[in-house]
């Protein structure tokens, strides 16, 4: 009698393991809202710990994070996106994880949404609100490539996976996931903030720089971008060049819109 209750309660706790999620972050001088992101995940998901894999932090991200309850710390300063990303899966113990962005903050009823569409599925990628873009709610579905910061995915599929990448490292998951026959769910979850870090006109994340009519990204951004997009298939090639050849002529229109009747105006001619 007493063995089959000790089996009874080993069962109980297995069930009970296997309904919470591990979370895998990403930091690298996180601290603007990192706090709001941690207790947003706290409040959301049956947490069973919050992987954290530091990129080198000189501000208060660690000190921050290591206030909360549940939270594992890993610098890996000598790691890029993809590595520390697979390091912080290698770290995780349950069967779904979570990938959620330090910018990212959940809100009410985010995890009982992406619950729903687990089932049958091996990863569920949410949308999220931008808050550094006019449209500000971007159709996720509509993207063929994988969107890490609120997505909640099969563990053991990612371990497999080389992901030596500076970025990009969401779309060579999915990618490889759909090469094994895995499914990816995208799903209209708008229950996500996302507020990166955007100092005056510029990502720091990435150095891109943001103008009223044009955005300059950095030449090597451009160059591991390009790679990656082939690699993964995350554009066509027509998409590619309607990249190159579309935003000049539409910022020139948009320019000379703005400008057209100052100028009329300047020479008398209306």
């Amino acid at each position: 009698m007493d063995h089959d209750w000790r089996y009874v309660m080993v069962e109980t706790e297995n069930s009970e393991k296997e309904k919470l999620i591990d979370i895998v972050m990403r930091t690298r001088d996180s601290e603007e809202f990192l706090s709001e992101c941690l207790e947003s995940i706290l409040n959301e998901i049956p947490v069973r710990k919050i992987i954290i894999v530091d990129g080198g932090s000189k501000d208060r991200t660690l000190e921050i994070a290591s206030s909360f309850d549940k939270v594992e710390i890993y610098v890996k300063p000598d790691m890029n996106l993809g590595q520390a990303t697979r390091y912080g899966f290698s770290r995780a113990e349950t069967d779904w994880v979570a990938v959620i962005d330090s910018d990212m903050i959940l809100g009410k009823g985010w995890f009982a949404d992406m619950k729903t569409h687990m089932p049958g599925a091996d990863a569920v990628e949410g949308c999220r609100v931008e808050h550094y873009r006019f449209e500000s709610h971007i159709e996720c579905n509509k993207l063929r490539y994988g969107v890490f910061g609120q997505t909640i995915i099969r563990r053991e599929p990612v371990l497999d996976i080389n992901l030596d990448l500076p970025h990009g490292e969401d779309a060579a998951i999915k990618f490889n996931f759909e090469k094994q026959g895995l499914q990816w769910k995208k799903v209209d979850n708008y229950l996500a903030d996302h507020y990166p870090k955007i100092q005056g006109t510029t990502y720091r994340r990435t150095g891109t720089i943001f103008r009223p009519y044009a955005i300059y990204v950095p030449k090597r951004q451009q160059i591991e971008e390009g790679h990656i997009y082939r690699q993964y298939e995350m554009i066509t090639k027509k998409q590619a060049i309607a990249r190159l050849v579309i935003p000049p002529f539409r910022d020139a229109f948009r320019a000379f819109r703005a400008r057209i009747w100052f100028c009329l105006a300047y020479f008398r001619i209306v």
